[in-house]
C-alpha cells in the first residue's frame, strides 16, 4: 500500500512538472525576443560581457579569439556536446582538456590508469592553474542576470569559479524569466537524467566574483572568477 501511494505521488509530480514545463516553454518560446533583450541587459549590468553569435561554429570563432594561445579546461554538457563545439575548438586550434573524470584519451594522458580519486585530483588541479573555464548552462534567469549550471559530480562548479576567466555557453532557447522557472528547469532535467529530484549540484552565477570586504574595496576575483564571458547563441 504505501509503495502504492509513493508511485502515485510520484506520477503525479511528474505530470505536474511537465505540465509546468510546457507552459513555461510556450511562453519563452512567445516572449523570446523580449527575454533575449532583458538577459543582455541584465547580464551586463551584473558585470558579464555578452557575445551574441549566430550558431555554434561562430561560438567556436569566438572563443577562439578569447582564449588565444591558452589552455581552456571544459566541462562538457548536452547542448556542448550536440553542438561539437569542443571538436569544432580544437580545429581551430585550441588546446582544449576535459574535466568528465569518464572521459578517455581527451587531454588527460594517462592518470586514468590510476585509481578515480589520483584522477580527480589531477583534473583538479589542472582546473585551478587554467586561465580559462569553459561550460555549458542549463538556464539563463532573465531577469537577475544569472547563469544555472548542473551536474552530479561538482565539476562544473570547479570549472566556473577557479579559473580567472569562465567562459559560459549558452542558447537564447534556455532563457527563462526568473529564478523559480530555473528551478522547474532543473527538476524536469533531473528526473530525465536521474530519476530525482534534483541533480547533487546545482550553481546560481551572477557575474563575476567580487567583495568588499577588504577595507571597503571592491576587489574582483577573490571567490571566483574575475570575469564571466556569455557567448549567446541564436540558434542550437
Amino acid at each position: 500500500m504505501i509503495q502504492e501511494e509513493r508511485a502515485t505521488r510520484r506520477e503525479e509530480y511528474r505530470l505536474d512538472l511537465r505540465n509546468r514545463s510546457e507552459e513555461l516553454e510556450r511562453f519563452c518560446s512567445d516572449k523570446r525576443e523580449k527575454l533575449k533583450m532583458k538577459a543582455i541587459q541584465t547580464l551586463e549590468e551584473r558585470g558579464c560581457q555578452v557575445y551574441l553569435v549566430s550558431n555554434a561554429e561562430e561560438a567556436a570563432t569566438q572563443i577562439a579569439e578569447i582564449v588565444q594561445t591558452d589552455t581552456v579546461v571544459a566541462y562538457s554538457n548536452t547542448l556542448l556536446e550536440e553542438l561539437d563545439l569542443l571538436e569544432k575548438l580544437q580545429m581551430k586550434g585550441v588546446k582544449t582538456i576535459y574535466t568528465d573524470v569518464l572521459a578517455r584519451d581527451k587531454g588527460l594522458g594517462d592518470c586514468f590508469q590510476d585509481t578515480m580519486k589520483d584522477a580527480r585530483l589531477v583534473i583538479r588541479q589542472k582546473i585551478a592553474s587554467a586561465s580559462f573555464g569553459l561550460t555549458g548552462v542549463q538556464a539563463v534567469v532573465a531577469n537577475h542576470g544569472s547563469l544555472m549550471l548542473m551536474d552530479e559530480q561538482g565539476s562544473v562548479h570547479s570549472v566556473s569559479s577557479l579559473p580567472d576567466t569562465h567562459i559560459a555557453v549558452a542558447s537564447v532557447q534556455q532563457i527563462v524569466p526568473d529564478l523559480p522557472d530555473a528551478m522547474t528547469v532543473a527538476r524536469q532535467l533531473s528526473l530525465g537524467g536521474t530519476e530525482r529530484v534534483l541533480v547533487r549540484y546545482i550553481s546560481i552565477i551572477t557575474g563575476p566574483s567580487s567583495t568588499s570586504d577588504i577595507e571597503g574595496q571592491n576587489v574582483r576575483g577573490m571567490h571566483g572568477p574575475k570575469e564571466v564571458k556569455v557567448i549567446l547563441m541564436e540558434e542550437s
